[in-house]
């Protein structure tokens, strides 16, 4: 049972993402954009940063923010997961961000969402353990839902097939077993993968808005693992319609 001691969620910490990010000589009061995506993808964060970035900005420990304009900024480069997800989302918020975003990948559990389709998650299955440690087991890791309605509009608009649905969030890559994978696709689950509900969990915690796109990397059912090796890269333009939309979304807020 994760937490392991109690009820912890109203304890306080022994320290906090900004003392820590101090303590390890970061800066709090740098400069970053309000609205940052997060990647997992290193093809897209090579392509980005090169084309589309300015100057980074520096947190703490080699983390930086690459901003794309006043508004967005991206991250990425930083590992694969919900414990990595959760520190860099609290250094993020620590130094100011208050939107957060995955763009990334995800596997499909769905064979009517086609590899050039968007996922745009509303709801994340808690199969990890960092988020356990920001709500309570009975509560729903969810994104924030205005922002979500704006990104499916946006996605829906510039053409994107828009599959909106719950995740499945697992720290365990090589034991997404046939059982549970045939359940999933039974209820509708749309699709899996290793950081949403964690973000959604640090991002309702403290406070800042939260979403997540993805794109189909691979396909799952309990009956065939498809590695999608000859799958479209969409990513970058994924990216270009999400610096938009959160751009605008903030603006609007």
């Amino acid at each position: 049972m994760i937490p392991n001691y109690g009820d912890k969620y109203d304890s306080k910490a022994l320290f906090s993402p900004s003392e820590a990010i101090e303590e390890y000589g970061g800066d709090t009061e740098a400069d970053v954009p309000p609205v940052v995506i997060l990647t997992f993808q290193s093809k897209l964060f090579e392509t980005v940063v090169p084309e589309k970035t300015d100057d980074p900005i520096p947190i703490v420990r080699g983390q930086k923010v690459h901003p794309v304009n006043d508004t967005v900024g991206v991250v990425g480069k930083f590992g694969i997961g919900a414990p990595v997800t959760a520190t860099i989302a609290e250094n993020l918020i620590a130094a100011g961000a208050e939107v957060l975003c995955i763009v990334g990948g995800s596997a499909g559990l769905q064979r009517s969402i086609e590899p050039t389709d968007v996922i745009l998650a509303d709801r994340a299955i808690r199969d990890e353990g960092a988020s356990y440690h920001y709500l309570p087991p009975e509560t729903d890791a969810t994104p924030t839902e205005e922002l979500v309605d704006h990104l499916e509009a946006a996605y829906a608009d510039a053409g994107f097939d828009v599959h909106r649905g719950t995740t499945w969030t697992t720290s365990a890559f090589y034991r997404e077993t046939t059982d549970e994978i045939a359940e999933y696709v039974a209820d509708g689950v749309v699709s899996v993968e290793m950081e949403a509900a964690s973000l959604f969990a640090v991002a309702e915690y403290r406070g800042v808005d939260s979403a997540a796109v993805f794109d189909v990397g691979d396909l799952i059912t309990e009956e065939e693992w498809d590695a999608g090796v000859e799958y479209e890269n969409i990513q970058p333009e994924m990216f270009d319609q999400a610096v938009e939309t959160l751009e605008v979304y903030f603006d609007g807020k």
